[in-house]
């Protein structure tokens, strides 16, 4: 399975978020970019605290969403996500579903969204680290 493409329409998909009302990518065609980060299995604090970070600095242009396949529970990943103060989309994809339709056999990808639906940057790295300096420098080559 082959990652999507540069240039090819994202998928589109509705889903479980785990900090808010469901995520359905149909929403924000026509109004702003969106920023899929499947990510990492493993929780890294530093991380976590860099991608919400950057989530906040963009949010008026870019929907940072986060697609997570493992979690312990939802209630637990709910109170856990709050406690760190997300304010961004989570989406749970226990099916693994997204995953699938955007060609990710396994964390870390990475996928910009257009407003207009289509896949401006995708990448894949490592399993273990999102690389937030990456994703903001594809975001700010990417989104205008």
């Amino acid at each position: 399975m082959a990652l999507l493409t540069v240039g090819t329409p994202a998928p589109t998909f509705k889903g479980m978020n785990l900090t808010g009302p469901e995520v359905d990518l149909e929403n924000y065609k026509g109004k702003k970019a969106v920023c899929l980060v499947f990510a990492p299995d493993s929780v890294d604090p530093a991380q976590t605290t860099a991608l919400k970070a950057l989530a906040a600095k963009v949010q008026d242009k870019v929907e940072v969403v986060t697609i997570v396949r493992k979690i312990p529970g939802v209630p637990m990943a709910k109170a856990f996500l709050q406690q760190l103060g997300y304010k961004f989309p989570v989406v749970y994809d226990a099916s693994m579903a997204l995953f699938k339709s955007f060609g990710v056999e396994s964390p870390v990808a990475v996928f910009i969204i257009d407003a207009n639906g289509s896949i401006v940057y995708a990448a894949q790295s490592g399993p273990l680290k999102v690389d937030i300096k990456a994703i903001g420098d594809a975001l700010a080559a990417n989104v205008k």
